[in-house]
């Protein structure tokens, strides 16, 4: 079963002009549950900082959802092996990452 999320993203920057700076919002689905991908990237160590893991799980989901559904176009030819083989080591659980 599908799970369905809603992205919203506002502009913060102090602005000169002094209005509230632009922002969009949008919905997708995803067959995996973010939550658990989050919790599980947690376990293995990948990311010291809670919002930059938040934010590696949804910003791959969505690319990785949008290079599937136009994998056929010329955009992606060249990406989409090379994001590939990135998915299958970061599920193998076999990277390294440095520590701060």
């Amino acid at each position: 079963m599908p799970h369905a999320y809603a992205i919203e993203v506002t502009d913060i920057s102090p602005r000169s002009d002094g209005h509230a700076g632009p922002s969009y919002d949008f919905t997708f689905q995803s067959h995996d549950d973010l939550n658990e991908i989050v919790a599980r990237i947690q376990r293995r160590g990948l990311f010291n900082d809670d919002h930059e893991r938040k934010a590696f799980v949804t910003g791959l989901k969505l690319l990785g959802g949008v290079m599937l559904k136009h994998r056929r176009e010329p955009l992606f030819a060249e990406f989409g092996p090379a994001f590939k083989q990135f998915m299958m080591k970061l599920k193998s659980g076999n990277h390294q990452t440095k520590r701060p």
